[in-house]
């Protein structure tokens, strides 16, 4: 038997009983157990050892079905599905005092989304913690470049997303992507987007002032965010 496909260790896969499999065969999710085999809680495709790659609709339909809970703290990654990070105390506060900063700046010609689905392609869902588009577009129609500002609130995820997650979000363009350290008071900001990454990438302190390329005049201080 073949060793589980790897990926990127910055990356939680979420795991499956075999009961759940069993019962995304009845559902129709997947197309039928024969070439698929549960290893360590993961799908996998027995001719290949890679991992079953779901659609955004078919995570939809395990909802629906109730194999996964509305409230799943999970997202959509290259197709497989991933965990996300427990929040604590520090990346609530963070979190809300930055939708309130962007909150009282901007007029209701913007869409400033907590914790909302990001649709970038059929295999990818990531769910960010905040993320602003003009309310001319509908989310699900949304592509990288229509995210006007995209901020990860980072605590024990913080590898993640300045590693995974800043390649991902290049990868489709996204303009000016943020991650918020709750510990430590910083600012990771990312931009100039490409294939292999972003081409500007700087690091604003405590003592620091940092504003949104689609909002110049909107400053976040980040020694106002909670410690």
């Amino acid at each position: 038997m073949n060793a589980p496909a790897r990926i990127p260790p910055d990356l939680t896969p979420h795991l499956f009983t075999f009961d759940e499999m069993m019962a995304m065969v009845q559902a129709g999710i997947l197309p039928g157990k024969t070439g698929i085999e549960l290893i360590d809680g993961r799908l996998l495709m027995r001719s290949s050892d890679k991992p079953y790659r779901f659609t955004l609709g078919e995570v939809r339909q395990m909802v629906e079905a109730g194999i996964l809970p509305e409230d799943a703290r999970v997202e959509l990654i290259d197709g497989e599905i991933i965990d996300m990070a427990p929040q604590n105390a520090p990346h609530m506060y963070a979190k809300h005092e930055l939708y309130r900063t962007l909150a009282e700046n901007l007029d209701r010609s913007f869409v400033i989304q907590i914790e909302g689905t990001l649709a970038l392609a059929n295999g990818i869902a990531p769910c960010p913690d905040i993320f602003i588009h003009s309310a001319s577009k509908h989310v699900d129609d949304l592509t990288g470049a229509d995210v006007l500002l995209l901020i990860e609130v980072a605590d024990s995820s913080i590898l993640r997303d300045l590693r995974a997650k800043a390649a991902l979000y290049a990868r489709f363009g996204i303009p000016d992507y943020w991650v918020v350290d709750a510990y430590g008071r910083r600012i990771f900001v990312h931009r100039q987007p490409g294939p292999n990454g972003y081409g500007e990438v700087f690091e604003a302190d405590r003592d620091a002032a940092v504003s949104p390329l689609a909002f110049p005049a909107l400053v976040v201080r980040v020694a106002d965010l909670p410690s």
